[in-house]
């Protein structure tokens, strides 16, 4: 038997030689059905990330304003001078300090007679306001007035009464 004869009696050689031509690979049919199934599973799983992201984004406003108002509550407790690390707001989420007399220069945590009002605006998703009393960490009831942090234009605004969290 020669070296070829051998090749070709060779039972896997045999298969390899037996398959017609376009019988490999997957027919357009399939690809078609692969992609329609792939293009459902997106549009169910996109809206599923995107509430994703705005709960993080009141999540992270809470976080913040019960941070600030911690770090109030340990200076009044220790006799320093009640003020707070400066904030800023940013991805959907501002933040505003008021009193009794106005709008907050600084980072005063205020007074027992005049507190500091912090608000936290999510406009992610659901907008929602937040708001804390800094000087005794007392959360402002939902439905009280608030004033809202100043929203870019453009940008969704936030309620004027206050959120309960």
């Amino acid at each position: 038997m020669t070296l070829l004869q051998a090749y070709l009696s060779n039972p896997s050689t045999r298969r390899v030689l037996s398959k017609r031509p376009g019988h490999a690979g997957f027919s357009l049919i399939e690809l078609v059905v692969v992609v329609a199934v792939l293009a459902v599973l997106a549009v169910i799983a996109i809206p599923s990330f995107t509430s994703v992201s705005a709960d993080a984004a009141h999540a992270a406003a809470k976080n913040t304003l019960s941070n600030i108002t911690k770090e109030c509550q340990v200076k009044i407790t220790k006799g320093q001078t009640p003020t707070h690390a400066s904030v800023t707001g940013s991805s959907g989420v501002y933040y505003s300090f008021t009193n009794s007399t106005g709008a907050v220069t600084g980072q005063s945590c205020g007074t027992s007679t005049a507190p500091t009002i912090a608000v936290a605006c999510s406009n992610l998703g659901t907008a929602a306001s937040y708001a804390i009393n800094l000087y005794d960490g007392r959360k402002l009831a939902a439905t009280t007035s608030i004033t809202n942090p100043a929203v870019p234009t453009g940008a969704s605004a936030c309620p004027n009464t206050a959120t309960a969290w």
